[in-house]
């Protein structure tokens, strides 16, 4: 029986000697649907404020790729407890497979779906290999894996283009019709990252959820209460790498040429950095993060010799002042000020 149950079923007496059921905890009772729904009825405005650009179509499709690859990384790491360095050997794999299947088995959609299958293999083999390895040790595991990939990828021209790149790419269709503009590919990468969002959200809600933070946070115990850390570990790995093999499939498609120098670990860098600054306790900071250092450096294009520094102290304050992240925000302020009544 899962903790989650237990919890969920505990009963404590009344006055009148009656017992009765403790309340579902947040997890059950909060409700993360209505604000995905009005962040998707957001996200839909969103072109028709920004313009008709190309750039700016560009920079929104960015933005959404972004968010679905450090979603995965929030899979692995907030919910899984696997720190991970090897996000953009993910991102690489989940590109060039989808872009040899899209051409070989069937479109972009049979492209994606073995690019997700893929890297979510892929990530649980390495998490099952070396789940045993010190959280530090599995990280820098993680990079030099990734580095080993990408040499492949070099070396391995015929099926990646090595630094010369891949232009060979299937146009995305939605029943026969072909996707070939940056707007209409908006929505379907808004579609996906919507769908990974509602799936984190049941999730989140699930007796599931609470296992693993409980394998996470103290895993003897969970062992003892009969859960199977190590087994609810490998499944979040697991999803976080499909995600990010999605987002990798998604930017090939988009983008319709990229090379090898599209991928090194300073992706994994930016990553860690946009969950830290969304937040790494909500399943939104991915995306707010996400949008933030996607339109920051454009916002700053005005003072443009002061950009790198203004970047980096507003980076820095956030991530220090505010630790929960920007989707922490209001509660971070409203327990300092009560902590200032109190005082």
């Amino acid at each position: 029986m899962s903790v989650s149950r237990v919890v969920s079923e505990d009963r404590v007496p009344t006055a009148g000697g009656a017992t009765a059921a403790v309340p579902p905890p947040p997890a059950y009772t909060a409700h993360p649907l209505r604000f995905l729904a009005i962040l998707t009825v957001a996200a839909l405005i969103v072109p028709f404020l920004a313009g008709e650009s190309a750039y700016s179509t560009d920079l929104l499709n960015t933005a959404l790729i972004h968010s679905i690859l450090v979603l995965g990384f929030y899979w692995c790491f907030s919910l899984g407890g696997r720190f991970t360095f090897g996000v953009f050997a993910m991102y690489a794999t989940g590109a060039y497979i989808s872009v040899w299947a899209g051409n070989h088995l069937g479109g972009f959609w049979a492209g994606l779906l073995v690019a997700v299958l893929a890297t979510g293999a892929l990530g649980c083999l390495m998490q099952l290999v070396f789940a045993r390895t010190a959280l530090i040790f599995f990280a820098i595991v993680t990079m030099a894996i990734g580095g080993l990939l990408i040499i492949v990828f070099r070396e391995w021209t015929s099926f990646t283009g090595g630094y010369e790149g891949l232009s060979e790419i299937a146009t995305p269709s939605i029943l026969g019709l072909p996707l070939d503009t940056a707007e209409s590919r908006y929505y379907l990468i808004l579609g996906i990252l919507v769908l990974f969002l509602l799936a984190t959200a049941l999730f989140l809600r699930s007796p599931a959820a609470r296992d693993l933070r409980m394998a996470k946070d103290k895993g003897p115990v969970a062992a003892v209460a009969g859960l199977r850390p190590k087994h609810l570990q490998l499944a979040a790995f697991g999803v976080g790498s499909a995600m990010q093999g999605a987002a990798g499939s998604l930017y090939a498609h988009n983008s319709g040429y990229f090379s090898l120098e599209a991928f090194n670990i300073d992706i994994s860098l930016l990553v860690l950095l946009m969950l830290l600054l969304g937040g790494m306790n909500s399943m939104y900071g991915p995306v707010i993060g996400a949008v933030v250092l996607v339109y920051l450096p454009e916002l700053l294009r005005g003072v443009q010799d002061y950009a790198d520094f203004i970047y980096g102290v507003a980076v820095l304050v956030i991530v220090v002042a505010f630790p929960s992240g920007i989707a922490g925000l209001r509660q971070t302020v409203e327990r300092r000020l009560r902590r200032a009544g109190s005082a």
